[in-house]
């Protein structure tokens, strides 16, 4: 059974309830209510992750449909496993169809702009728009740091989600033609400032979000994913390089330190433990070093403290 047969075979509706002689009143504690008439277990709700249950609504919305619905914007970028960085992850969105005279309403958006037949296909049990459609129509519509978030994964050779396997990645130029193709649209500057400005050698989407927000703050580009020899052999990689000023950057998710795929077996202590000889290593060449997390990452005055403690300034004031 694949993700999505799963996910769809643990919604329960109003009717199978009925059918088996229940009453979901009497079985709150056991299903959480999607909407009106679709239920999930509450144990599985509870250990699903973020994406995880948002496929799940978005599952449940489908349950409900009369026809077959494409997903676009968030909702499809969810599925195509793209970053979605910030609170965006609450309606689900659908393409209206054509001359449609559907409101968005009950945690629904619709999207009135036409689709291609070549736009809409079915991935991971989803009719959704293609992946190059949909990664325009999220870098027209997100702020500039979250659109770099989407641009840089899909400039990246592959994107790597945990419910579909490694998928291809898009050129810079497909997306520009896109963008092109649609003058006059909403957002379509702000997209075309984002593919241009999106790299694929950021390493995470909070690597892409903090290079996002220094360029707005107006600091020196950074290189990227700089390798550092180790005397006895081997090398360390920081995310952020900037050699002019013997600064590095790194940015610190939570999941380095409690996820099981980035411990490999250790234990948050020695993995911490790890991460501090390796910072130390890192500064015989770089003597200076700032480090932050999601915190900072999103909140710009609060990146530009951690960059000021480790000796760099925006552009502006080394004039």
């Amino acid at each position: 059974m694949d993700s999505t047969d799963r996910r769809r075979a643990e919604l329960v509706t109003t009717r199978a309830l009925a059918l088996e002689g229940r009453d979901p009143r009497a079985s709150s504690g056991e299903l959480t209510r999607l909407r009106r008439g679709v239920f999930v277990n509450s144990e599985t709700w509870r250990s699903a992750g973020h994406d995880e249950r948002y496929l799940m609504r978005v599952s449940a919305v489908l349950e409900t449909r009369r026809v077959d619905a494409v997903l676009c914007n968030v909702s499809a970028g969810v599925v195509w496993g793209l970053p979605i960085v910030g609170p965006h992850h609450g309606a689900v969105h659908l393409v209206a169809p054509e001359r449609s005279g559907v409101r968005s309403k009950n945690g629904v958006t619709w999207h009135y702009e036409p689709v291609a037949d070549e736009e809409t296909v079915e991935h991971d049990g989803f009719l959704v728009t293609s992946f190059r459609r949909t990664v325009v129509d999220l870098v027209r519509a997100l702020p500039f740091a979250a659109a770099v978030a989407v641009v840089d994964v899909a400039l990246g050779a592959a994107t790597m989600h945990p419910h579909h396997p490694a998928l291809a990645g898009v050129s810079r130029e497909h997306l520009l033609e896109a963008i092109e193709a649609i003058p006059g649209r909403r957002g379509v500057r702000s997209a075309r400032i984002a593919v241009a400005f999106g790299d694929p050698r950021s390493g995470s989407p909070g690597e892409s979000v903090s290079r996002a927000n220094m360029h707005l703050l107006g600091y020196p580009a950074p290189e990227l994913q700089v390798a550092f020899p180790r005397p006895g052999g081997g090398r360390d990689i920081v995310d952020f390089d900037w050699p002019e000023f013997g600064v590095f950057g790194e940015f610190d998710g939570r999941g380095k330190y409690v996820r099981p795929e980035y411990l490999k077996g250790r234990t948050t202590a020695e993995a911490v433990l790890l991460e501090k000889e390796r910072e130390n290593r890192v500064r015989h060449h770089r003597p200076f070093g700032a480090r932050w997390d999601w915190t900072a990452a999103v909140r710009p005055p609060l990146l530009d403290a951690e960059l000021r403690r480790a000796g760099l300034r925006p552009l502006r004031e080394r004039r």
